[in-house]
């Protein structure tokens, strides 16, 4: 059998090499498994886990993240210098084209930047855009971007906005949902088939000029929505890959001769915070007594090392930020598990008897729930479950009625701090605390352009989270990738552009500087 070196990213930018692969090795072909069909592959069009496993491999951006050195650098773009507060000039590799042979240069840049800030271009999370004001060409290798206000998370959000071409796309006129069926990039892949019941096909653009050339011919991404039937799948030889769903999962493909498991560590976080502003109607967690009371009543360590797949190999998360985010301010000493003054702060504050708890929670934060639940009723807090469809919960926290939340966030992808503060504390539908403190230090680190400033309100807000028993950090929560033992992952922490958890391609090659973030 022919031996062939295949690289991948996933999530961390997992890169799988492979010597001699199970499904489809002699022909140069990689197969992969999708949990949902795919749509589209448009990232702003459809901005799910599936889109952005598939749509990586085709794009690119005009910038990537390193996370060993926490700074930026050029994908699509060379260099770039902030003009002043609103404006950012970027200056682009020359001879770059995509994928149809068409050159791309700063209209394209333009064109992708003021197509997503139109006010007619409609698609779910536009508000990730709404700083920008739009773009501007300056010469065919230049371009200027400008913001509403000063935005320091500008050069974050670019990570995660893939150029079009602006001739092909516009071409689409009203009709622009209907790119991502035949989609134009300038990543290291092409679409060559598509059909969002069976599956896609991307062969590798031998044209790719920014990065070297992956060694797979192709990758082909199944939708095998069951996960019974994408672990048959696998053992029956017709699947490299898989995401793992839980941790039984990987234990019996792990007992399985010829299959592995790897943990990579990715942005997707779990984490617990209680009504303190009394939205519900729940007052006991007026009192920063009963909150601590919560917290300290619940066993992180053993959350994270038994029920989160692939927490055993993760750090303990010490703050609501990842430490590879920028400004995410080092130390942090969550609650710590301690059931004795769990009880004896209830006593204080005058429930010995404890009280009645809803929990609400979602999706794949269930399992985690459940264990809250058991740990609140140890100490004498009537818990219980409250699972909800997405929509349901999203609906209930708009209203305000959500007395305790245990979710996941995968922070947007974005390699910020300022992303963490704006999701808790920066909207009203999710701001279950009302501290004035939090929601101004919020607003002026995501105005303020100087970096020490920044860490500096970055460090005091999520401060005043740990000593207020705000928001409890569980656990990272890491993606776990099963796969045949031709093929070895680097789990390398780094993180991803939108949906960090499902994202397995962002870098190929030995110098991965693609779409999302960079070694």
């Amino acid at each position: 059998m022919k031996h062939m070196s295949k690289r991948i990213s996933a999530i961390a930018v997992a890169s799988l090499l492979a010597t001699t692969a199970l499904a489809g090795p002699e022909d140069g072909t990689l197969t992969v498994a999708l949990s949902h069909p795919v749509e589209a592959l448009d990232i702003y069009m459809g901005p799910g886990p599936e889109v952005a496993m598939t749509a990586n491999a085709v794009f690119a951006p005009l910038v990537a993240y390193d996370s060993g050195t926490q700074s930026y650098v050029g994908v699509i773009a060379e260099s770039w210098e902030r003009v002043d507060d609103l404006t950012m000039e970027f200056r682009l590799r020359p001879d770059l084209v995509f994928q149809d042979g068409s050159v791309l240069d700063a209209e394209d840049v333009a064109y992708t930047i003021n197509f997503i800030t139109d006010p007619d271009t409609r698609f779910r999370l536009k508000s990730r855009f709404a700083a920008f004001s739009g773009a501007e060409v300056v010469d065919p290798l230049t371009v200027r971007v400008y913001t509403h206000e000063p935005f320091p998370m500008l050069l974050a959000r670019m990570v995660g906005i893939p150029i079009y071409p602006s001739d092909s796309h516009s071409a689409l006129g009203e009709n622009y949902s209907e790119w991502g069926r035949a989609p134009i990039g300038s990543g290291p892949y092409r679409v060559t088939e598509f059909d969002e019941s069976t599956g896609i096909v991307l062969e590798r653009w031998d044209g790719y000029q920014l990065g070297p050339r992956p060694d797979f011919d192709r990758i082909v991404f199944r939708a095998v929505p069951d996960r019974q039937t994408q672990v048959a799948e696998m053992l029956a030889g017709n699947l490299d890959v898989i995401v793992a769903s839980s941790p039984d999962q990987i234990s019996t493909m792990e007992m399985m001769p010829g299959f592995e498991a790897t943990v990579i560590p990715d942005m997707m976080v779990q984490y617990m915070y209680l009504d303190a502003a009394n939205r519900s109607g729940v007052e006991v967690f007026r009192d920063q007594r009963v909150r601590r009371a919560v917290f300290h009543a619940i066993d992180r360590e053993a959350i994270r090392t038994n029920i989160v797949s692939g927490g055993h190999a993760v750090p303990e998360l010490l703050r609501l930020c990842l430490p590879y985010q920028v400004g995410c301010p080092d130390g942090g000493e969550p609650q710590s598990y301690d059931p004795e003054l769990s009880r004896q702060l209830l006593a204080e504050a005058g429930y010995a008897d404890g009280f009645d708890l809803q929990v609400s929670t979602w999706g794949p934060s269930r399992a985690i729930t459940e264990a809250v639940v058991g740990y609140l009723r140890a100490v004498g807090i009537r818990a219980s479950v409250d699972a909800m469809t997405l929509g349901a919960y999203r609906q209930k926290q708009v209203d305000g009625g959500l007395q305790a939340l245990v979710s996941s966030y995968p922070y947007g992808g974005l390699p910020d701090t300022g992303v963490v503060v704006d999701f808790y504390f920066g909207s009203e539908d999710r701001d279950y605390f009302n501290d004035p403190r939090l929601q101004q230090l919020t607003v002026e680190a995501n105005v303020s352009l100087d970096p020490d400033t920044r860490a500096a309100l970055f460090r005091e807000a999520l401060d005043l989270v740990q000593e207020e028993a705000y928001i409890l950090p569980l656990s990272s929560d890491p993606t776990v990738v099963i796969h045949t033992d031709a093929v070895s992952v680097n789990a390398s922490p780094r993180g991803d552009v939108l949906f960090a958890q499902f994202s397995l391609f962002e870098s190929f090659g030995e110098v991965p500087i693609i779409l999302g973030w960079a070694d």
